[in-house]
């Protein structure tokens, strides 16, 4: 008795709005899926969602064809070569000549300091690596079109590869859809709303898992220790009352 008591005293103290680790959302998937359009219209709609700048050698591209900003900081070899020695990127890629990105790793820190989530426009390769680094963090979500024809089409018709560069893009879409299965979730982009709906689902199911909130498994358990589960024992006195019940 005095040992349940103790429990619920115990228990009267916990608090469960404990708040979430912060979760690094990786929209991963061949280019010309539509993952830069989604992730603009799920910053626009939530503004606790954070998005980390890529550093990159190559040229910004023209603003009548996409909008950019914010999504990139174009810098010199020079500076991203100095970076690099710095050790100041998660991690960093050389896609094709003379263009390489970089993804810093002192914003991805503070996120995590401040239980902040953020979202990502990777490769699947890149989405890997940074698993990879940032286990307890990281969720796959894998967008692509409805079929594989209509992914060679938006490459196609987004203008802004040409020639060998958009060779490249489709050859990479072919080796992208071989990470599929890396993922946790798979979502297609036929309706941008409708794909826009379910990424903020998938936000809270990944904020309501039991794993990510912070303490409140090991707080719990020292409040009420674990007793046998196919009976409860309220007042902590079934086992001493079991010589009066037998005959």
């Amino acid at each position: 008795m005095h040992d349940t008591a103790s429990a619920k005293a115990l228990a009267m103290g916990l608090d469960f709005r404990a708040r979430p680790d912060a979760t690094f959302f990786v929209l991963s998937g061949p280019g010309g899926t539509g993952k830069t359009t989604l992730i603009k219209r799920w910053l626009a709609d939530c503004s606790d969602l954070g998005y980390v700048a890529n550093v990159t050698t190559r040229k910004p591209r023209p603003a009548a064809a996409v909008n950019e900003s914010g999504f990139y900081e174009f810098v010199s070899r020079a500076d991203f070569q100095r970076r690099v020695r710095a050790n100041e990127f998660a991690q960093w890629v050389n896609p094709s000549a003379g263009k390489y990105y970089g993804t810093p790793i002192a914003p991805l820190q503070k996120a995590i300091d401040d239980g902040r989530d953020l979202v990502f426009d990777y490769t699947p390769q890149l989405y890997v690596n940074l698993r990879r680094q940032f286990k307890r963090q990281v969720v796959g979500i894998f967008i692509v079109p409805p079929t594989f024809a209509e992914l060679m089409r938006r490459l196609q018709q987004r203008g802004t590869e040409s020639g060998e560069e958009l060779l490249i893009k489709q050859q990479m879409a072919v080796q992208d859809i071989n990470y599929v299965d890396e993922h946790q979730y798979h979502v297609i982009n036929d309706d941008v709303d409708a794909a826009l709906a379910t990424l903020k689902s998938i936000r809270t199911a990944e904020r309501c898992l039991m794993s990510r909130v912070q303490g409140l498994q090991d707080r719990c358990k020292q409040a009420s220790p674990r007793t046998m589960l196919f009976y409860y024992d309220p007042l902590g006195d079934r086992v001493s009352s079991m010589a009066a019940e037998c005959p």
